[in-house]
């Protein structure tokens, strides 16, 4: 997983996620939250990116999807972003996972 952010104008950043399928199975469906915070880690905004959605085409083992959003540029503000996966489904398994940096998948569901 990759947040790269790239400087539009002076007024707009367009923050790019990269998501690497790794697992060794197919997604289904591929969801999380993008959160935008401060240098003191107060967070300014949250908003829910779509990698994966469960009538689209599945993610195989070694595929790349890539989602950005746009946010204002406040060249007064440390801007710092990170992306925290919610929702993950596999092909032929009901269950639905999260994904944590430090535990790997954790069944939510």
């Amino acid at each position: 997983m990759d947040v790269r952010i790239r400087v539009v104008n002076d007024e707009m950043l367009y923050v790019v996620v990269q998501v690497d399928n790794r697992s060794g199975r197919r997604v289904t469906e591929l969801a999380g939250y993008i959160t935008e915070a401060t240098s003191d880690d107060q967070i300014v905004s949250e908003n829910r990116i779509v990698h994966v959605h469960p009538y689209d085409p599945v993610l195989t083992n070694d595929q790349t999807t890539i989602r950005g959003y746009t946010y204002p540029f406040k060249k007064s503000m440390d801007h710092r972003f990170r992306y925290h996966i919610s929702r993950v489904t596999f092909r032929n398994d009901a269950r639905v996972f999260a994904w944590s940096p430090t535990d790997g998948l954790i069944r939510v569901e």
